[in-house]
């Protein structure tokens, strides 16, 4: 790390404490002021310090909490962070003046993660780090990394998505779940676009800062051995940026191409190309050798939804800065040719990883958007954005340049596709988004463009390497990912499976029985939710539906009912797409659209209180299969205070919020009045109880131990003005007041009279109840 503080600079350094914790308004107003009055040194003395209170080094692991604050639940910190953190930010701007006279960090290797590690202590690391690391002339190990302000702040960033935050903080659990975007994935998007560039004549900001960082100098003369002997990778020929360089490990002592991801010629405009690309390089080693390389195996907890997005966010933006390479003649040509190469070197791994431990719920989308986005560049062009619009959905068409990217790598179309296929199995498909996941998989392997490609490839070159670590990695991640029960073991098992076999063919025609079951499941439970829906009406009399559609008031069975709706056509169109690929004969489906009711067993006990554990607490397997499963977890629903469901898109944001504001303090004052009165035999608690929201216990699950608990809480009698801000509501209060002026020349006498005709309905409705 960097020198002690000299005595002289006692004083600032006990400024910058208090700084650090004032609250983050007033901490990023006296910052800037601090950047602005402090010498150059004085900069370089705080700077660490500034950089591990952001990201939580030995301290408050949230830091500033870039991971926890959302447009949502905290906009203007959301602001103040994007506004000092951008890359046209007081931030950036300090971290290119410390620029200046090349000053250097040292960061220790053991902040860093074990697979990086690893990599830098083998020798194998590319050439972008021979100039960084530090040897310990004892040890004979890499001990440290000297970096520059840009650098030292980036890999800090970077660091920051892997810690499991999720797992110990509970808004970081709930953005989690809910799949909020933090301002810490919008500052990725942003860093990323801005020095992976999709356009090749694209200003990379901060524009004015020293351009001496990064000079092209010769590489250390006594190379760090390897505890192994080193492995070299080999591109095929047929990729088609057709770089020369890999993004994978190779002796340090390799000279020219081979190995080297830096673009540093003999020539002598070397120094100045350096000079423009150094931060481009800089930004895609860091992200891609640091995410990829999450030990996802060995780690207790599961990364975070919030960092497989960042993750396809980086894989997204390499698409496009990969993309451009034809198109760019400056000095990032030459990493944009193998910026893809290093992602497709540890992508496979990462996502074999992902899969074998993510849950099986609706959080999968996550990774599967994660992998349809890196296996379709051709939607990552400057072509296929011109073309996209809001209104249409654009399917981009798959260009011949893209064959060489599809034969190179054919193992991610095939291999995961059929490690997902057994996790979709198991679904739970009474939920839409569950649904929808599998419409997302089904569209995807459904172009026929793509489908005829893959089957000429895997008929070509199926049983070779597909160019990542080796091929005995792919055998053992394969073996890995399969439990050794699964149904799928003998279709996948090495290698050389092709996905477009009669075996396959089978499997999926099994596949696809299961998903028209849970279809005509769907459908028996949806003609079950329109009886209970028509019974309920009738027992309510008209007035009561009238007014109930006039105000916009929905049942818990109305709202299951319309998600349900959507199902049954989203998972016909799956089938369907699934057996045009896979040349699978409908007719051995069950495709009815009305089915007889199944005789329903009893209610006993053992139904009731079934468990998949046996008495001595146990996991049964003989009780997991997908149809108890989709018993089991159909009695499992959160049930929410309709007053506190999320705001809806007939309602009025503000004045929603303002009636539940007045609502609350109503409650609060006289709750035990409220209560009282709904109790009562009388006619007067007839009233109430039409009036007021009847008590209820809320239930949910709790994540935040690691485990789905289900926690309760007894909600009372309350007021509930929420159905005021409704639209339908507000039309009608304007209705009845334009009645009013235009009859009696008032709108107020409107108003009582709709009030008037209210209050009767309730009071005839509290005599008959």
């Amino acid at each position: 790390m960097s020198q002690p503080m000299p005595p002289e600079n006692l004083s600032l350094q006990s400024r910058l404490l208090t700084v650090l914790n004032l609250p983050l308004f007033d901490r990023v107003h006296e910052l800037s002021i601090l950047f602005d009055r402090c010498s150059l040194r004085q900069i370089q003395e705080i700077f660490p310090h500034i950089v591990h209170s952001i990201f939580g080094i030995n301290g408050n692991p949230l830091g500033w909490g870039l991971r926890t604050t959302t447009l949502e639940n905290n906009p203007l910190h959301f602001q103040t962070l994007h506004q000092f953190f951008g890359v046209c930010g007081p931030w950036m701007h300090l971290c290119h003046r410390l620029l200046l006279d090349q000053y250097k960090f040292d960061l220790d290797i053991n902040l860093l993660p074990a697979k990086f590690v690893s990599m830098l202590q083998s020798g194998q690391n590319p050439q972008f780090y021979a100039e960084l690391i530090n040897i310990d002339a004892m040890m004979h190990q890499v001990a440290t990394l000297s970096l520059n302000a840009f650098d030292f702040y980036v890999i800090h960033f970077v660091l920051y998505a892997l810690q499991p935050l999720h797992s110990i903080n509970p808004i970081a659990m709930q953005i989690h779940n809910v799949r909020s975007k933090t301002i810490y994935l919008k500052l990725v998007s942003e860093y990323l676009n801005n020095f992976l560039p999709l356009v090749p004549d694209a200003r990379i900001e901060p524009v004015h800062f020293s351009s001496g960082v990064k000079a092209p100098q010769p590489l250390p003369a006594q190379a760090l051995q390897p505890h192994r002997q080193p492995r070299y990778l080999k591109i095929p020929s047929s990729y088609r940026n057709g770089g020369n360089v890999s993004g994978g490990g190779g002796s340090p002592n390799t000279s020219g191409g081979s190995g080297n991801t830096s673009p540093q010629s003999n020539s002598p405009n070397a120094s100045a190309n350096r000079a423009y690309a150094w931060r481009s390089e800089s930004v895609l080693h860091f992200f891609v050798d640091i995410w990829l390389r999450y030990d996802i195996e060995s780690e207790h907890h599961l990364p975070s939804s919030d960092f497989v997005r960042g993750v396809r966010t980086l894989v997204k933006q390499v698409h496009f800065f990969a993309n451009g390479a034809q198109l760019d003649h400056s000095s990032l040509c030459a990493l944009r040719k193998v910026s893809l190469s290093m992602v497709k070197a540890r992508i496979y791994a990462f996502l074999c990883g992902l899969i074998d431990r993510w849950p099986l719920d609706s959080s999968l989308m996550v990774v599967l958007e994660l992998w349809l986005s890196y296996i379709q560049p051709w939607r990552y062009t400057m072509a296929a954005l011109n073309n996209k619009t809001p209104s249409l959905a654009y399917k981009p068409p798959i260009l011949s340049c893209f064959d060489g990217f599809i034969m190179d790598n054919l193992i991610m179309y095939t291999h995961i596709f059929m490690q997902m296929l057994p996790h979709f199995g198991r679904l739970d498909y009474t939920v839409y988004r569950n649904a929808f996941m599998l419409y997302r998989l089904a569209t995807m392997f459904s172009q026929h463009d793509l489908v005829e490609r893959l089957q000429r490839f895997e008929r070509l070159h199926a049983g070779n390497s597909y160019g990542f670590d080796s091929p005995q990695r792919q055998v053992n991640m394969m073996n890995k990912s399969f439990s050794p029960g699964s149904q799928w073991n003998h279709v996948v098992n090495t290698s050389s499976t092709k996905l477009f076999s009669h075996a396959m063919q089978k499997q999926m025609e099994s596949f696809l029985f299961l998903i028209s079951m849970a279809r005509n499941s769907v459908l028996r439970d949806i003609a079950s939710l329109r009886n209970d829906i028509a019974e309920r009406q009738r027992s309510e009399g008209f007035l009561k539906n009238f007014f109930n559609k006039l105000f916009g008031e929905c049942t818990q069975d109305e709202v299951t009912l319309r998600e349900f709706s959507r199902i049954p056509e989203v998972l016909r169109q799956c089938i369907d797409a699934f057996c045009r690929t896979f040349n699978v004969d409908q007719a051995n489906l069950s495709m009815h659209e009305n089915l007889p009711e199944e005789p329903c067993p009893p209610a006993s006990s053992t139904v009731q209180n079934f468990s998949f554990f046996n008495s001595s607490d146990s996991l049964d397997t003989s009780k997991l299969n997908p149809h108890q499963m989709s018993l089991n977890a159909s009695n499992m629903h959160a049930t929410v205070d309709p007053a506190t469901l999320p705001i809806q898109s007939n309602e009025v944001k503000s004045l929603v919020r303002l009636l539940h504001f007045i609502s609350e303090k109503i409650n609060k004052k006289y709750g035990s009045q409220i209560q009282a009165y709904y109790v009562r035999d009388d006619y007067c608690g007839k009233v109430a109880r039409q009036l007021l929201y009847a008590p209820m216990t809320e239930q949910w699950f709790d994540k935040s131990s690691g485990q789905a608990d289900i926690c309760e809480n007894l909600v009372p009698p309350r007021v509930c003005l929420r159905t005021l801000g409704s639209i339908p509501s507000l039309i009608t209060i304007g209705c009845a007041l334009i009645f009013g002026q235009l009859v009696w020349g008032a709108p107020i006498v409107g108003l009582i009279l709709l009030g008037t005709v209210l209050l009767v309905y309730t009071l005839l409705q509290a005599l008959f109840s």
